[in-house]
């Protein structure tokens, strides 16, 4: 973790009331009702850690449960003093119905570092590229908020001091449908560089369009690259339309590499095609299959409706790997709530803090969300 920073104007007594307005759902049984109090445990804990990355976690899953009651709280962490904080306070607080974190985001895009007119020192040159990163992240919060209406400020933006910022505008413009932009990380898969064509994979599995489908496919054709391979899977795995590049994904599922092997099942996921599901189902009912190809190929065959084997849920919440661990926590949401309890119950025991509070967010959204409709 990192930002570590003393920081504990939270206290639980104030939180508690907040968050304490989730309702178990009725149907839920007794440890339902557990499971919602660890949850509620698990977050309010660390609202106020020292380590900004920690308040960071636990602001986004406030923002994720739909709770109006905790914006009284996210307001309080517009002035944390690590501004990333302050970006996820905003984007919870938005995620309420709240808008009072604008302009804290604002302030933050505009808070410019200054340019001296010599070559700046290496000391000089961290900070600038320290706080080029935060207004990058900025940038993407007034994006991921206002959608369309970000639009100007994402033009002005593009004129920035700072490529890094230019860049990030570009990219918000992109996945909001500008063609000029999304052209751009389009061309720099025909890069020679492979450093560009990465960068231009990664941004294209940001931006999600179809319109770059048929030159990842392209670029998937000859490139050798194994970081470049799974940035462009990671791209076509959003992309609607990646119909269309199954001979290739397909190709890539059975890649000698399993890192390789694991974007490409994923890929695969929500492309109703019968060689598609062939594989995946195949992946999955191998029994000398590994678990993280086993939990990919599930992942995947849960997005067209098959349900993952409860018992390959139960081997990745008992596993030492994390990633199989957080692989496993991401297809809870397809197991009854009878199902679920149990794994979710080790889930909010794991080592791992980002996987507890994943599981809490999984936790108050399903044993809660039924009585708040109500």
């Amino acid at each position: 973790m990192k930002r570590a920073v003393s920081y504990n104007i939270f206290m639980n007594a104030q939180l508690v009331p907040a968050l304490c307005l989730f309702l178990l759902s009725p149907a839920a049984a007794e440890d339902g009702k557990s499971l919602g109090r660890k949850a509620l445990e698990t977050v309010v804990s660390h609202l106020g850690d020292r380590d900004s990355e920690v308040r960071e976690q636990a602001i986004r899953v406030m923002g994720e449960t739909g709770n109006k009651g905790a914006a009284a709280t996210l307001r309080k962490s517009l002035a944390d003093p690590d501004k990333h904080v302050r970006i996820a306070a905003a984007e919870a607080l938005w995620k309420l119905g709240d808008a009072s974190g604008l302009k804290t985001v604002n302030a933050i895009i505009n808070d410019k570092p200054a340019q001296g007119p010599i070559a700046n020192s290496p000391l000089v040159e961290l900070k600038l590229i320290s706080q080029n990163n935060i207004r990058a992240r900025a940038v993407q919060a007034l994006a991921s908020m206002r959608g369309k209406k970000a639009e100007q400020a994402l033009f002005a933006l593009r004129n920035d001091n700072f490529g890094k910022i230019r860049d990030a505008a570009a990219l918000e413009l992109a996945r909001l449908g500008h063609g000029d932009e999304l052209a751009q990380f389009i061309e720099a898969l025909a890069s020679q560089d492979e450093a560009i064509r990465y960068e231009g994979a990664t941004a294209l599995a940001a931006i999600c369009s179809q319109s770059a489908v048929q030159p990842l496919r392209d670029m998937l054709a000859g490139e050798a690259s194994v970081r470049v391979r799974m940035a462009a899977l990671d791209a076509l795995a959003c992309s609607p339309g990646r119909e269309s590049a199954l001979a290739e994904v397909l190709s890539l599922s059975s890649d000698k590499n399993p890192s390789v092997s694991v974007k490409a099942l994923a890929a695969l996921g929500g492309i109703r095609n019968a060689k598609a599901f062939e594989k995946l189902t195949a992946v999955v009912d191998d029994t000398e299959s590994d678990l993280i190809l086993k939990l990919a190929a599930a992942g995947s065959l849960a997005q067209s409706g098959r349900k993952p084997p409860v018992l390959l849920v139960r081997r990745s919440a008992d596993a030492n790997s994390e990633e199989a661990r957080r692989a496993g926590l991401k297809l809870m949401p397809h197991l009854t709530d009878e199902e679920a309890a149990p794994h979710l119950e080790t889930f909010l025991a794991d080592v791992n803090l980002t996987i507890r509070l994943e599981a809490a967010l999984q936790t108050l959204k399903r044993f809660a969300a039924t009585e708040r409709k109500k």
